[in-house]
């Protein structure tokens, strides 16, 4: 009865013994895998430059435009051109009835032969001079009276030619009338706008700007012109340093290429440059982050990061000018992670080995396979323990 009970008990121990190992070599492990460090990117800053725009509304002008006025008032007795025409220069554009062009060319007529009579005297008095019948003060009161009229013919030739000039209008260029502002017998003064002339060499724009905008523009600087919805290339012409006192802005002129599309007085969008930075030092945007204001970006070193502020400029949708901080030698962090700190240890993506850029299931089909390989070989370490058990 004794034996029974001890070979009970020994039968129970065994029993356990093989569950415990049984349980032991099926138990599944959890691999412990190391964390690895941060795998980052980086890039080293390039020179380059950064154009902002601003979008504003311009007007098609002639390059050329000439304002005419009467030099002299008086009542229009011809128009010889409508809107539209093209004209050359000198051509006559209207005439003028100044009520001056008779009274001065008698004058002229009048002085033309006060000048005549007093050159026949002198050349009568010559030979008398000679022979000593006229004396030497007699023969230069001659000569002086001579040459006065002379002087008086010349100034009434002068207003004659004048007041034609006044009376036939011209155009001073070659272009085309945009305006035309007279008809006949119209009375006309000094400060009457006759017509306007647009010249042959083509359209620019122009377009007033804020101080701001005006320091950051100079001459040749690129725009771009929009037209019913086609872009147009351009470049700025003319900077105003002198604000229109009407409207507190700068005018800006610029070219227009293909402008004969465009006409006069009509009004495009443009796209102009309001702030540049100009072969400066850039970086991505990503790369720069912000701490109570003040710009830092992170830099690599040896498998380590590092925080750097820096001064930073004006940025586009791209990158950003740094103004002082790095260098071109440099390597920027253009990866965000958490885990970004002063002297954090990382992994440039290109340095990352094969075996770590596989997926979550084969690093665990490899660790799981790796422990089943371990318990195969505890189990046949301990298999020949539990044999005796179970046969005592």
């Amino acid at each position: 009865m004794k034996k029974a009970r001890t070979r009970i008990i020994w039968g129970i121990v065994i029993v356990i013994i093989a569950v415990i190992v049984i349980a032991r070599v099926f138990k599944k492990q959890e691999p412990v895998v190391p964390t690895p460090d941060p795998v980052v990117t980086v890039q080293t800053p390039q020179m380059g430059d950064i154009l902002l725009t601003t979008d504003l509304v311009g007007t098609i002008e002639p390059a050329d435009i000439v304002y005419i006025y009467p030099k002299a008032g008086g009542d229009v007795t011809a128009v010889n051109v409508k809107a539209g025409d093209v004209v050359a220069a000198g051509q006559v554009l209207l005439e003028i009835d100044t009520k001056q062009v008779d009274t001065s060319r008698n004058s002229m007529d009048a002085a033309k032969v006060a000048w005549d009579d007093a050159q026949s005297t002198l050349t009568r008095m010559a030979p008398l001079h000679a022979s000593g019948f006229v004396s030497d003060k007699e023969f230069e009161g001659y000569q002086t009276a001579a040459e006065a009229k002379r002087l008086q013919y010349e100034s009434a030739k002068i207003a004659y030619e004048n007041q034609m000039e006044f009376s036939h209008v011209t155009s001073p260029i070659s272009g085309r009338v945009e305006q035309l502002n007279v008809e006949v017998h119209d009375t006309v003064g000094n400060s009457n706008q006759l017509c306007v002339i647009a010249g042959d060499s083509g359209n620019n724009v122009t377009f007033y700007v804020t101080e701001k905008v005006k320091n950051h523009l100079n001459a040749g600087d690129p725009i771009t012109v929009i037209k019913e919805g086609t872009e147009y290339g351009g470049n700025v012409i003319e900077v105003s340093n002198m604000a229109e006192a009407s409207v507190g802005l700068f005018k800006i002129k610029a070219s227009v290429d293909d402008n004969e599309a465009m006409a006069a007085g009509t009004s495009v969008e443009l796209r102009v440059p309001s702030a540049s930075a100009r072969n400066t030092m850039l970086i991505p945007n990503n790369s720069v982050y912000y701490k109570a204001g003040d710009a830092y970006v992170y830099t690599y070193d040896n498998g380590i990061i590092h925080e750097v502020p820096v001064e930073v400029g004006i940025y586009d949708k791209e990158n950003i000018a740094v103004l002082s901080g790095i260098t071109l030698d440099d390597r920027v962090l253009t990866t965000w992670t958490s885990e970004l700190k002063e002297g954090t240890k990382v992994t440039l993506e290109t340095e990352v080995p094969a075996t770590l850029e596989m997926n979550g299931t084969e690093a665990e089909v490899q660790v799981n396979m790796q422990v089943i390989r371990e318990n195969s070989q505890t189990d046949k370490a301990e298999s020949p323990a539990a044999d005796q058990s179970q046969a005592q």
